[in-house]
């Protein structure tokens, strides 16, 4: 139950990134543009590592104490996503101008085709493992 919860939860927020991005890019991305255009860290933008990090804890807890076959897919994402969230907060500077030039670019759509493909698999993951 824990990793299949874990999964619809990342499923649901790749596919949902990626669908309303694919739908409304110019919307989407100008907003992401003003986010980075700030040389302090919009407060609103500290939610999401917030939130990361109470995912990966609570994977960490599943996988030691619920312990199921493919976990570790789980549990290394997350963990690998909550070290990048964390330190592109500490590194904000550096992290909002690769970020500033990457929604800049015409061919960030390529990126949201990948995320409706990995959330797809966390969706299957859900379905058809756990």
């Amino acid at each position: 139950m824990w990793f299949r919860t874990l999964s619809l939860v990342i499923a649901a927020a790749l596919l949902s990134k990626a669908a309303i991005a694919l739908t409304i890019p110019r919307r989407f991305y100008a907003v992401r543009e003003r986010h980075y255009s700030s040389e302090s860290l919009p407060p609103k933008l500290l939610v999401a590592p917030v939130i990361v990090v109470a995912l990966t804890l609570t994977a960490w807890y599943a996988t030691i104490f619920h312990y199921q076959p493919w976990c570790w897919v789980v549990t290394g994402s997350l963990t690998a996503l909550a070290c990048l969230a964390v330190d592109h907060v500490f590194r904000w500077p550096s992290h909002r101008q690769r970020m500033l030039k990457a929604v800049k670019n015409p061919k960030v759509g390529w990126v949201d085709c990948l995320l409706l493909v990995v959330g797809a698999g966390f969706l299957g993951l859900a379905c058809l493992v756990y």
